[in-house]
């Protein structure tokens, strides 16, 4: 019988992304936790699980759920028939958690970071680099 699983293209022990305005992720590879050590100085720590999409394609899900704060307009027709910013409604949108599409083109790691909640937009992009 012959196997037709891909073979991670994370082979390393620890892996970093080189986000320039962003939090920096770390992800050890063996234990699979890693930890983002963001702009403000903080460090968060979680799991992550790893799918192997293909031989060059390999998802990264962590264990998070990423709340952001959004705010819509409530608006009013007045007496003429237009329509006025009345209000401004705030809430938090529920992204899910972060996906981090690990990509190989020719030996080199790229990523793009994204929501569950929202595959088709991306966060950020770079490289990722092995520790």
């Amino acid at each position: 019988m012959i196997s037709c699983k891909s073979e991670s293209i994370l082979t390393g022990r620890k892996y970093q992304t080189n986000s320039v305005n962003e939090g920096i992720y770390t992800f050890d590879m063996k234990s699979h936790n890693y930890s983002e050590k963001k702009v403000s100085g903080t460090i968060a720590k979680g799991k992550f699980k790893t799918f192997v999409l293909s031989s060059e394609k390999t998802l990264i899900v962590c264990n998070d759920m990423i709340l952001r704060k959004t705010s819509d307009d409530i608006e009013e027709m007045n007496n003429i028939g237009d329509s006025l910013v009345a209000a401004v409604f705030n809430r938090y949108k529920n992204l899910g958690s972060t996906v981090f599409e690990i990509t190989s083109k020719e030996k080199k790691l790229s990523f793009r970071k994204t929501y569950v909640n929202q595959l088709q937009q991306t966060e950020s992009e770079g490289t990722l680099i092995e520790k």
